[in-house]
């Protein structure tokens, strides 16, 4: 580990190296990990810090009472992820994410990366600090992540099939993404179909591919009545054995008329994570 990934650097004399307890500490923190069938080449880049907590993280799982939708709680430093993001850095931003992903299951790096990261995000927008620019890039980033999780989760007969996309007009996809990386990670098969697709367009596609549910993410940002319509017309055409989600908006008027159609309105990703369980999702 020394030679080939430069995790500790020791100093010398006569004799031969001399390991100090800081470097002692870090080989210690790095075997454990590997122990709990994390790769060396991945580990190798992450400070003590990041180390202890995906320690102490996987140590609080086995510690729990079983239970297939808690929401994991350790947190993890997004500095670099951060300053990526504000500088435009894509490169960085995919590969610091990159590393994350290796280490960690897809919900956990949902629940303490990636939605974080997002609401920092959204919230930067708002402020004028970040420009739609930041979001697309972002946005990119993650569909490249979510098609390199589907092949490693995959399941040989996956028990459903959960298409994502969302109505016309509407480009925000986020609360897609990460529904669809949680999907993938439980093992289930995913058709994502994107943003902005007209609402026949998305009845079509769920005709041809048959999946047990469709999820439609929903800000409503260009025009509630719009966005409803879209749903309404969905929830009409859709073959009857085919489950309608929708989620992502919190204005109570668009839930209300939501939840007038057949669709099932998912208010948060906790409710997702147990509907996804019902179809046979493993966390």
């Amino acid at each position: 580990w020394e030679r080939r990934y430069q995790v500790v650097t020791p100093g010398r004399d006569d004799r031969g190296r001399l390991f100090s307890e800081g470097d002692i500490k870090r080989l210690r923190l790095l075997k454990q990990a590997v122990d709990q069938g994390h790769a060396i080449g991945q580990l190798a880049e992450k400070s003590d810090n990041e180390l202890q907590a995906l320690l102490s993280h996987a140590t609080a799982i086995v510690e729990k009472t079983p239970d297939p939708v808690t929401r994991p709680g350790a947190s993890v430093d997004m500095t670099q992820l951060i300053a990526g993001i504000e500088r435009l850095d894509y490169a960085a931003v995919e590969k610091e994410l990159g590393i994350h992903a290796a280490v960690m299951p897809p919900r956990e790096l949902i629940h303490q990366i990636v939605l974080p990261l997002l609401q920092f995000v959204g919230e930067s927008w708002h402020a004028g600090k970040m420009s739609i620019a930041h979001e697309h890039m972002t946005s990119a980033i993650l569909r490249n992540l979510l098609g390199a999780l589907v092949p490693l989760h995959r399941r040989q007969d996956p028990p459903a099939k959960i298409m994502f996309a969302t109505p016309s007009k509407e480009q925000h996809e986020f609360g897609i993404l990460l529904s669809a990386m949680l999907t993938a990670g439980g093992g289930l098969g995913i058709v994502y179909l994107g943003p902005n697709l007209p609402a026949d367009e998305i009845v079509f596609a769920a005709q041809k591919t048959a999946p047990q549910a469709v999820v439609l993410g929903l800000v409503g940002a260009n025009g509630a009545k719009a966005a409803v319509s879209e749903v309404d017309i969905v929830s009409r055409k859709l073959p009857s054995q085919i489950e309608l989600w929708v989620g992502g908006t919190k204005d109570e008027e668009v839930v209300r008329e939501v939840r007038a159609t057949r669709a099932l309105f998912i208010d948060g990703f906790d409710m997702l994570e147990k509907h996804l369980v019902r179809l046979g999702a493993r966390f």
